[in-house]
């Protein structure tokens, strides 16, 4: 058992089930479907981790596939949703689908064709455009939904290069798991003042 791995998954699954609650689940269906393609990928592999680090191995392949959803077809769901919180428009059903299928056909091209270079360049390109929304959002005047959005990808970029900013310890998984948690909520952050 690996008890900090344990508690630092733990906290990032039970930040990831507040956001959904407290600030998700009480938007409009679309977005809720586009920002939870990411936040519940990220839950989903973040509790399945912490089982694999309390002992019980098979979980392993669960938290991985959760992880790379959340990296691929959660990265493309992000900068919709992202989209939809900067404009303040929510998305028809068709643009929140077509989001969701052109993420799953990223993944289904990583996964089913061994295209890697996909898992790469998805959330370096989704971290980019989710960048230049927030700041359309500044310009915009919505800026404290423009700060929490910076703060989370700063997080999340953080937890990208993870291995170039802090080693690849033992202790750098921990960090990552906080990192991520700390994304998440700045994401709940942005949104919460759509449900005020």
């Amino acid at each position: 058992m690996q008890i900090t791995h344990v508690i630092s998954d733990l906290i990032l699954a039970a930040i990831g089930l507040y956001v959904f609650f407290m600030y998700l689940s009480k938007l409009n269906l679309t977005s809720t479907i586009l920002w939870e393609s990411f936040v519940l990928s990220i839950t989903g592999a973040a509790i399945f981790g912490a089982i694999n680090f309390a002992g019980y191995s098979d979980a392993n392949m669960i938290s991985v596939f959760f992880q790379k959803l959340a990296t691929i077809t959660g990265g493309v769901g992000l900068v919709g949703a992202t989209f939809a919180l900067v404009t303040g428009k929510d998305l028809s059903k068709i643009a929140c689908y077509t989001f969701l299928t052109l993420g799953f056909f990223l993944y289904a091209l990583s996964e089913g064709f061994g295209i890697r270079a996909i898992g790469v360049w998805t959330p370096i390109v989704a971290m980019g455009l989710v960048f230049v929304l927030a700041i359309l959002g500044f310009i915009n005047g919505k800026v404290k939904i423009g700060i929490w959005l910076l703060i989370g990808l700063a997080f999340f970029a953080a937890g990208q290069f993870r291995s170039q900013l802090f080693g690849t310890g033992d202790l750098t998984i921990d960090i990552f798991h906080y990192l991520t948690a700390g994304g998440v909520l700045s994401l709940g952050m942005a949104n919460s003042s759509k449900n005020a």
